[in-house]
């Protein structure tokens, strides 16, 4: 059997409703539960999966079916699984022996030696936890688990959850399939930092907009649990084009819009009436009526009524909501909308009953607002971010140069502006320049050059007096590119770009909850480096350097500073390159962070030059594990 890490999202779900149907077969409580953990196992390739159960008095917690144990019974507050249940926790540990939490009286009395282990609270309809799901030792390599695992044991917990609630464990499995389905379209939801509460409003809605167009029930009913896969090919789609901030370019487009093909791929060879369901939804939804849309071009009642329900209603929750690359629009443009496309991008009966049912609409979008259900990952939700724009140390195909999107008129560096906002660049309004070097200031000429009839303000380049004076001097110095200080804005409120120096530790105010200072780093060039600050929590990045020792200091002093971004340019067999364009390789980064005397900050490596990025790989993974380093993608979040 492939490990479950090799598994397509195809497969998982074909396993997932392989088990669905075992369980749908069995009366017996042990055999259910063992099935359960059957299904745990294999979602992870651990060696052992167990499914716990928290007792009627709420004082332990109990398995009557694990793999290789006997029936036990421990203490609510007992272990790590004790510890998941109480704070209501997912854990995931790499070696548990070196977590005090770790109850080893398990293994005394079965022989057995625990390694990793991950585990997964269980929740009934009352956001009451009735046990846990967990897992114990993967049996990849380096037998440890990590996110994945994680998401796919969510999937396990979720049908486990909705069993164990039931008193006889015997509840119907389309329920359960109902559950999945959802899951599975909240998954690819999340992954473009949406809500879940997407995929239920959706549904509700669609179901409204079916029961007005006279489906029968049983259809109704279908659609509903069917629409929230409408996007589940997005789980195939890549991060950086997943969450950019900015419009996507033609090629972007056209990745992004596989996913509809992808999502009836998934889905289409089965016989199950949901998944049947759920592939139509899939293909079908970014159809318009009047043959525009994709990816068959269908037109009128040539296009299923599922997909052109489902259209309505995703169409109707996306404007209506925030998305990483918009902010939600009011509800009179919304409704302007769907009158003018009437007959166009929507079929016109169902726009009239849109209409006719506005107010129930208004009240599923109250009810399931997004603010109704918090994300899986709570810390996360609290997290501050930014947006790596540009994450390697030279441009390459697919590969873009230093810059971080702070806010929508900040950005640290200029090296992948244009790809990565297109328009949106015209919205800046400072850019912080860490040194004068062309991977970190290339775009401040070609945001101008394309945008220059959409900019409204002047734009600041921010910087140390003798990076600005690089800048103006051998940049855009009417030689190499024209000195867009002296060009007018075309709304002539001032000129294009105005030089503005800064001092190092110095604080900078941004809006009333952000701030940026800059602090020294060490380069061929004056330099500096960021930290910026959001309300009570900040991230440092250093940008190109070959000393940390201040970076260092200053994060070890700064308790607000939750994450760090490095720089990492070489292998490090390139050690003496390194040292003479002062740059780190990743043994000297590592010797670099013994300096960090905390083990409560995220890092994050940057910089990378994209011909060295497999080697350099790992090396990190060699030399800075402890550190537990991150190595940044364009596209990707920075969580602080």
């Amino acid at each position: 059997m492939k490990h479950a890490r090799n598994l397509d999202a195809t497969e998982i779900l074909e396993l997932i409703f392989i088990y669905l149907t075992e369980v749908s077969s069995l009366k017996k409580h042990d055999d259910i539960i063992m099935v359960l953990a059957d299904m745990g196992r294999a979602l992870t390739s651990a060696d052992r999966c167990t499914v716990w159960v928290v007792s009627n008095d709420k004082k332990t917690i109990w398995t009557k079916v694990a793999h290789g144990m006997e029936p036990i019974e421990l203490p609510i507050n007992s272990g790590i699984v004790g510890s998941a249940i109480t704070n209501a926790q997912k854990i995931m540990i790499d070696d548990v022996y070196k977590d005090d939490r770790f109850n080893s009286d398990v293994d005394k009395i079965t022989g057995y030696t625990t390694k990793s282990m991950m585990v997964i609270p269980m929740f009934n309809n009352d956001d009451e936890i009735i046990g846990a799901f967990q897992v114990i030792n993967n049996k990849g390599d380096k037998g440890v688990l990590d996110s994945n695992d994680m998401q796919r044991l969510m999937l396990a917990s979720t049908y486990a959850a909705e069993t164990l609630v039931s008193a006889k464990l015997t509840q119907e499995i389309e329920d359960t399939q109902r559950e999945v389905v959802f899951t599975m379209g909240a998954i690819g939801e999340s992954r473009s930092k949406e809500t879940g509460n997407h995929v239920k409003r959706v549904a509700e809605y669609s179901k409204i907009l079916a029961t007005a167009y006279g489906l029968p029930p049983e259809q109704v009913e279908l659609l509903k649990q069917a629409s929230p896969m409408h996007d589940i090919g997005k789980v195939a789609i890549p991060d950086a084009i997943l969450n950019k901030p900015g419009r996507f370019n033609n090629q972007e487009r056209k990745i992004m819009d596989t996913h509809a093909e992808l999502g009836y791929a998934m889905t289409k060879n089965s016989q199950r009436p949901l998944l049947k369901a759920a592939s139509i939804v899939a293909y079908e939804h970014h159809e318009k009526y009047n043959g525009k849309g994709y990816p068959q071009g269908k037109s009128g009642e040539d296009i299923h009524i599922y997909g052109r329900i489902t259209a309505i209603a995703d169409v109707f929750d996306a404007l209506g909501s925030d998305r990483v690359y918009k902010k939600a629009w009011d509800d009179e443009r919304i409704l302007k909308l769907f009158h003018d496309e009437r007959g166009g991008h929507f079929d016109p009966t169902l726009v009239d009953m849109f209409f006719e049912n506005i107010d129930k609409l208004y009240e599923i979008r109250e009810t399931f607002k997004d603010k109704y259900i918090e994300a899986e990952d709570k810390e996360e939700d609290k997290s501050n971010k930014i947006t790596v724009l540009g994450a390697y140390g030279t441009k390459a195909k697919g590969f873009g140069t230093s810059s971080f999107y702070l806010n929508k008129e900040n950005v640290i560096d200029a090296g992948n502006l244009l790809v990565a906002l297109e328009e949106e660049s015209a919205k800046i309004q400072n850019i912080w320049i860490t040194h004068s070097h062309l991977d970190h200031i290339s775009d401040i000429a070609y945001i101008i050059d394309n945008y220059y009839t959409s900019i409204e303000k002047t734009i600041n380049i921010c910087g140390l007096p003798v990076t600005l004076h690089a800048i103006q001097k051998h940049f855009l110095n009417d030689l190499i590119w024209p000195d867009f200080s002296k060009i007018p804005l075309s709304n002539k409120s001032g000129m294009c770009v105005n030089y503005v120096e800064i001092e190092l530790g110095k604080e900078y105010t941004l809006s009333e909850n952000e701030s940026i200072r800059a602090f020294k780093t060490d380069h061929t060039v004056p330099s500096c480096g960021y930290v910026y600050k959001k309300e009570n929590s900040a991230v440092l990045i250093t940008a190109d350097t070959y000393s940390l020792e201040n970076a260092l200091n200053i994060v070890n002093n700064d308790k607000a500073i939750k994450s760090i971004v490095l720089e990492c340019s070489f292998p490090s067999h390139m050690e003496l390159l390194a040292k003479e364009s002062k740059h780190l390789t990743s043994k000297l980064l590592a010797n670099m962070l013994e300096g960090l005397q905390r083990d409560d900050v995220n890092l994050y490596i940057n910089h990378i030059k994209p011909m060295f990025l497999e080697n350099i790989t790992k090396e990190i993974e060699q030399y800075c594990r402890k550190w537990k380093p991150k190595i940044l993608k364009d596209g990707e979040i920075i969580n602080f």
